[in-house]
């Protein structure tokens, strides 16, 4: 995800100083792209599709075991990653804002 944010604003120097609006402008231009793409020729972290337009195995093995290997977050204030905080906080603005919902400290 934050390969995505720096290919976009590649002026952004941490991925904590991403803005609600540079978040949605980010994820709309995205979901944009995708939309007119057939979602069998999408393309996700620099993998590509062979011939037969299937991903290669080797590289979707590697890239799993990748990902297991990191740990998952604690659920609490410092437990998601940076590259989430921002769906954090407008879940948290759609719940005040929308929703009328009271904070946890209230």
């Amino acid at each position: 995800m934050e390969d995505v944010f720096r290919k976009h604003i590649p002026d952004l120097k941490s991925v904590d100083d991403l803005k609600p609006e540079q978040f949605k402008e980010v994820m709309w231009n995205a979901a944009k792209r995708m939309d007119k793409t057939p979602a069998k020729e999408w393309e996700f972290y620099g993998l590509k599709r062979g011939p037969d337009g299937k991903f290669n195995d080797a590289q979707l093995a590697e890239l799993i075991k990748d990902c297991i290997e990191e740990p998952a977050h604690a659920f609490g204030a410092h437990g998601s990653p940076a590259s989430l905080k921002q769906v954090e906080i407008m879940g948290m603005l759609q719940a005040r804002n929308t929703f009328n919902v009271c904070t946890l400290n209230e």
